[in-house]
């Protein structure tokens, strides 16, 4: 059931990945990769709770604080969208 979630999600941001190669804005680009990075946090969450790994589980936190911080940072940067396009 856990490897087919996780499978699921592999999936999931394989598809999603075509908005962010696609996306006709930046900021549909910047929602896909988060997106993404959540989905792949995801996995990592499960992979570690099927294995019994408790150190995947500290990867998969510290790894969606990164994902945090690297959004404020983005949607700082493009604050004005008219610079950009």
């Amino acid at each position: 059931m856990i490897i087919g979630l996780a499978i699921f999600f592999t999936i999931a941001s394989l598809l999603i990945l075509i908005r962010a190669v696609l996306g006709p804005t930046i900021t549909d680009r910047l929602i896909a990769a988060d997106s993404i990075g959540i989905f792949l946090t995801l996995v990592i969450l499960l992979i570690g709770v099927h294995y019994e790994i408790e150190l995947f589980v500290d990867i998969s936190l510290g790894y969606a604080i990164l994902l945090f911080i690297d959004m404020l940072i983005f949607s700082k940067y493009f604050e004005h969208e008219e610079l950009y396009k």
